[in-house]
C-alpha cells in the first residue's frame, strides 16, 4: 500500500518551506508528500503563562480535522510550540500514530543569536519534519549522531544531523 503524507499549514507558514518539507520527506521516505490547504491555529493550544502553544492541543485538533487521502500529517506552523516536559519543542509526535507537529519558531535563528541563511533555516525544516514522521513510523531516537531519528536539543545538534536514517533505523522503518 502507498502511503500519502500530508502537510498542513497551521497558521501562516511560508508556502516555500511547505514545499522543501514535502520534497524532503518523498526522497527519505520514498512516500509521495503533498501540501494541504492551511488550516487555523486553534485558539486553545494557547498558554498565557508560557507565551506558547501547545503542541498536544495542536494535534488533537489535527486529529479532528479529515484528511482522507493521506495515511499520516505532519503540521507545521510558525508559532512556538512546547510539550509540557520540555521548555520548548522542534516538533512532537504521537509515535507510531498518525499526526505530528512541527515549530519553525526557532529554526531561524542560531546558538550565536544570528540570522541563519535560508538555506539553513530550510535544512532545519526539513530535518524536524522528517525526525516526526520517523516517530509516526515507530522509530525512537537513535543513538548514532549520523541518524536523523537522534534527538536535537539544540539548533547545534540539529545542524549536526544528516538527512537520513542509519542503517539500524532504515531496516526498522515499517512505512
Amino acid at each position: 500500500m502507498t502511503q500519502q503524507i500530508g502537510v498542513v499549514p497551521v497558521g501562516e507558514v511560508p508556502a516555500l518551506v511547505l514545499k522543501v518539507i514535502a520534497a524532503n520527506i518523498t526522497a527519505c521516505y520514498r512516500c509521495p508528500a503533498v501540501v494541504l490547504p492551511k488550516r487555523p491555529v486553534p485558539e486553545s493550544a494557547f498558554d498565557d503563562r508560557r507565551n506558547q502553544y501547545d503542541a498536544g492541543i495542536i494535534i488533537e485538533q489535527l486529529g479532528a480535522w479529515n484528511f482522507p487521502a493521506c495515511s499520516k500529517i505532519v503540521g507545521v506552523t510558525s508559532l512556538d510550540i512546547f510539550i509540557p516536559i520540555f521548555n520548548y519543542a522542534y516538533g512532537y509526535a504521537v509515535q507510531g500514530g498518525d499526526l505530528s507537529m512541527i515549530s519553525l519558531f526557532r529554526l531561524n535563528r542560531n546558538a550565536d543569536g544570528s540570522l541563519p541563511p535560508p538555506s539553513l533555516f530550510y535544512e532545519r525544516a526539513a530535518k524536524v519534519a522528517l525526525h516526526e514522521l520517523g516517530h509516526l513510523f515507530s522509530l525512537f531516537h537513535c543513538h548514532e549522531p549520523q541518524c536523523i531519528m537522534h534527538f536535537s536539543g539544540a539548533i547545534t545538534d540539529l545542524d549536526q544531523i544528516p538527512f537520513y536514517l542509519c542503517p539500524d533505523c532504515e531496516r526498522r522503518l515499517t512505512p
